[in-house]
């Protein structure tokens, strides 16, 4: 735990380190980045620790980026119990999503999450009157903290994504090596012998769940602040599948690896963008590569093939 506590803390120094010298424009960019690494780091709780592939970050995140718009509109003061609700909310939401679905198979789980993404989409278009439906949603109001006033500005949303990926790093690593997280590992690694061993399976997978459901709430809070506008588009299955694919090449159960990973391989992407109709193609060669080297750094070996 102390190795990574420290790897963290030199890594989030190095961000802070840059992100003071850049100029608006990167460091919005920047911003992208650290709100994509803190799903990330959501999903590590439930695919790293407790094994659960999860399809369902936009829709946790959509979540906590629509209640915190609608409730600072209806309370501009109360950011205090704003923040912590909606993320008990997420956590709640998310505990109950998995707890059922656990007893029928990763399979379901992963399939349910799924559609959980699509339903929070078609929500959202649904219920236009409160969301805006497909036009999307203006932030009329940012948080407000005391002796700090409102979170405006990107240096001001640079920061709080800092520390939430601090507050989720130190959670992760606790979580990792205390008694709760050594039964996630053992229901990761074989279901079956730690269910023989007297743990509660299904609950032990839903708390990691739920933890990684109110993580990835308060990222979509940040990003709500940060752009001044949403809309249903930034919280569909793209979310949900880049972020999976990122955890899978840093390597899910590590933490500053996959972190990494999102901030150096988007940075490839986006000075690829000007190439027009071969972006698609360089991109998938940035990504297809970045996965190979992924699976060749776990296993020592390159293969490709079943033999």
């Amino acid at each position: 735990m102390t190795r990574d506590l420290r790897n963290l803390a030199v890594f989030l120094t190095a961000v802070a380190a840059l992100g003071a010298f850049l100029p608006g424009v990167h460091l919005l960019t920047l911003n992208q980045h650290l709100f994509l690494a803190a799903n990330v780091l959501a999903l590590n709780f439930c695919l790293g620790l407790g094994g659960q592939a999860s399809m369902a970050t936009g829709a946790f995140c959509g979540l906590g980026a629509y209640a915190s718009v609608i409730l600072h509109g209806l309370w501009p003061e109360g950011t205090l119990l704003i923040v912590p609700g909606v993320a008990l909310v997420a956590f709640f939401c998310a505990y109950w999503v998995s707890k059922p679905l656990e007893k029928l198979g990763e399979g379901f789980l992963a399939m349910a999450t799924l559609c959980l993404c699509l339903i929070f989409v078609n929500l959202v278009l649904t219920f236009s009157s409160v969301t805006g439906g497909s036009n999307g949603m203006m932030v009329q109001t940012a948080p407000t903290l005391p002796f700090i006033g409102e979170l405006k500005g990107d240096r001001a949303n640079f920061a709080a994504l800092l520390v939430l990926i601090a507050l989720g790093g130190y959670l992760f690593c606790a979580l990792r090596d205390s008694r709760l997280g050594r039964a996630l590992l053992a229901c990761k690694d074989d279901a079956l012998a730690a269910s023989s061993c007297g743990i509660d399976r299904v609950s032990t997978r839903a708390l990691s769940f739920g933890v990684g459901g109110a993580l990835s709430a308060l990222a979509g809070m940040v990003l709500a602040n940060s752009t001044g506008f949403i809309s249903p588009g930034q919280f569909d299955l793209g979310l949900s599948l880049k972020t999976l694919l990122f955890l899978v090449i840093g390597g899910p159960g590590r933490l500053i690896r996959p972190l990494l990973a999102v901030l150096v391989l988007e940075s490839l992407l986006a000075w690829f963008h000007a190439l027009g109709e071969a972006t698609v193609l360089v991109h998938g060669l940035i990504l297809t590569t970045a996965l190979v080297a992924g699976y060749w750094r776990e296993t020592g070996r390159l293969r490709l093939l079943p033999r």
